[in-house]
């Protein structure tokens, strides 16, 4: 069994942790103390109560602590499950209590190379650790009972997760690639279904909230705004005229991956790969009313992360990626530009540049010797 750090207890977080702990893992959720209410009720519980498709229980968490030091202490792998914006404060707050060979992966697009960066700047040798990332969250999950979050009526327990999905042959790098294979081993003790991808920038790449999400967003923007999000985003707010946009954004996507020498992947076919086993026999459409019919989960204004955090870190990096490789995203840049001006922000600024991303002033050749093989 695998020993596993978990910070972040929101929706990704109680999950995992708690799916683990049911498989006899030796897991610690934490929580930065900015966000104690996360940690609230399991805390006071002792554990999260799992329910969903995977297996089910009472999960008794051996360690949770607001202790980030306590947490990593001794850990083979630690998850960093927070949404891409709280990838810096975790990253920062660990920094000094890793231990050799230990190994950090991010939950998000880019977030291996950004904090591989940011790491470097604290002083913490990347010989010391290594930096990994997978395309997306391995489970489509809900916190249940959460305040402010968009949940089945039924569930109202804030120690308890709904886990709808687990995605199967989910894509995994580290940085630099050749420790791919030696962190994956680690990581397949916990998750045997994630599979090892080329590099870090095509398990960013091929990330597809980036191309789902934002588009969505600002196509709905007058609908999410009347209703406060009082829809279903994924049956009702997918559109044909919406999908159009997505399918040119798909294209721009793969595109860029080619041009850095990635197999290009459609959203298509990664869904097909990510969730064979939920597929109709007959028109091999995912089985999207079982987990969304009746769900209201719009995002409830602009500001939320299905359009912040999937431009800045998502579809920002891409453009810059493709400037830098001659390849045009017009589609791409036109949901940025709405987007800065929807929530009077310069995304282009406040993103993930090449710069933060280590990659700056760099051939594609560059960037592909630096992901593979590291500085």
């Amino acid at each position: 069994m695998v020993s596993l750090a978990v910070l972040g207890a929101g929706n990704a977080g109680c999950s995992l942790a708690g799916e683990m702990t049911l498989h006899g893992h030796d897991v610690a959720l934490a929580e930065l103390t900015q966000f104690k209410s996360n940690l609230e009720m399991p805390m006071k519980k002792g554990g999260v109560d799992v329910t969903g498709e995977l297996k089910t229980g009472f999960a008794e968490i051996k360690k949770i602590t607001f202790d980030i030091k306590d947490a990593v202490k001794g850990r083979d792998l630690i998850f960093v499950t927070s949404p891409a914006f709280g990838h810096e404060a975790f990253t920062r707050a660990c920094a000094s209590y890793l231990e050799k060979g230990q190994a950090l992966v991010y939950i998000s697009y880019f977030g291996a190379l950004r904090m591989a960066k940011l790491l470097k700047e604290l002083g913490v040798s990347m010989d010391k650790v290594t930096v990994a990332e997978t395309a997306s969250f391995i489970y489509a999950c809900d916190r249940v009972g959460k305040k402010g979050a968009f949940f089945m009526e039924q569930y109202r327990d804030d120690a308890k997760v709904v886990i709808k999905r687990e995605k199967d042959g989910l894509p995994f790098a580290a940085f630099p690639a050749t420790r791919t294979s030696e962190v994956l081993r680690k990581v397949n003790e916990a998750l045997p279904s994630v599979t090892s991808a080329v590099n870090v920038l095509e398990t960013s790449i091929n990330n597809i909230n980036p191309i789902s999400h934002p588009a969505g967003v600002i196509m709905n923007a007058g609908w999410i705004e009347h209703t406060g999000g009082k829809f279903s985003f994924y049956l009702e707010g997918q559109t044909p005229s919406i999908n159009k946009v997505v399918e040119k954004m798909d294209e721009e996507r793969m595109v860029l991956a080619a041009a850095l020498g990635l197999k290009s992947v459609s959203e298509e076919e990664l869904d097909n790969r990510m969730y064979a086993k939920y597929k109709d026999k007959n028109t091999g459409v995912v089985f999207q009313d079982k987990y969304y019919k009746g769900v209201f989960d719009a995002p409830p204004n602009l500001k939320h992360r299905y359009l912040t955090e999937d431009v800045m870190y998502g579809l920002v990096p891409m453009s810059y990626l493709g400037r830098a490789t001659g390849v045009e995203s017009p589609t791409f840049d036109s949901i940025i530009h709405l987007a800065n001006i929807s929530n009077e922000t310069d995304y282009w600024s406040e993103g993930a540049t090449l710069e933060k991303l280590g990659l700056n002033n760099m051939t594609p050749a560059q960037m592909t010797e630096y992901v593979n093989y590291g500085a």
